[in-house]
């Protein structure tokens, strides 16, 4: 998505239309299915545009499409932590943003300052709150990744170690054996 489509979000979906001329023609109902598209902007429940697809609208949210063409669900066509998963909400403020098409971390974070006014009081507060959390999840990715190479590292050194007693002992069974040897042969001599 470009940055001309900040806080503008699209969805698809297949939809039966009739055919008229066949309807007639046949005397029973004829349909076909079209991709339609669902324009929304972030905050704003008056404003959606519901049409069928265009070239345009397949390039300009391309990544909504494709996911939609692999079969995600109108939701599921948007990126993001959904807001129910974000437990900084209560179940009514998730509703609230919902009922105005903001459905994700994502998208509330990126809220402009016309939306945070139709929002209400308290919109700067969660926008804020959002943008921490996401900058705090990006830095906690990094320190999940620096984990999870510590737990791999403490792993092989573990199994140098095992690998080191294992050699000790064979190297004691060695000396041990040599040593048996050269007593032998002493006492031959």
């Amino acid at each position: 998505m470009s940055d001309s489509n900040t806080g503008i979000y699209a969805s698809f979906s297949l939809e039966p239309v009739e055919q008229t001329f066949l309807t007639e023609k046949e005397g029973r109902p004829i349909f076909a299915d079209k991709e339609f598209v669902r324009i929304f902007i972030s905050g704003d429940k008056h404003t959606e545009v519901y049409r069928e697809v265009t070239d345009n609208d397949k390039q300009r949210f391309s990544q909504a499409y494709k996911r939609f063409k692999e079969g995600a669900a109108a939701r599921e066509q948007l990126t993001g932590t959904p807001l129910a998963q974000w437990p900084y909400l209560k179940p009514s403020q998730i509703k609230e943003l919902e009922a105005v098409n903001i459905y994700t971390v994502e998208q509330l974070a990126a809220l402009s300052d016309t939306v945070k006014q139709k929002i209400g009081m308290g919109a700067n507060e969660l926008v804020a709150a959002a943008r921490a959390y996401l900058a705090t999840a990006e830095n906690s990715s990094a320190a999940s990744a620096f984990a999870a190479e510590n737990e791999r590292l403490k792993d092989e050194v573990t199994r140098l170690q095992e690998q080191m007693r294992e050699m000790a002992s064979r190297f004691e069974a060695l000396e041990k054996d040599g040593e048996g040897g050269k007593g032998r042969s002493r006492q031959a001599a």
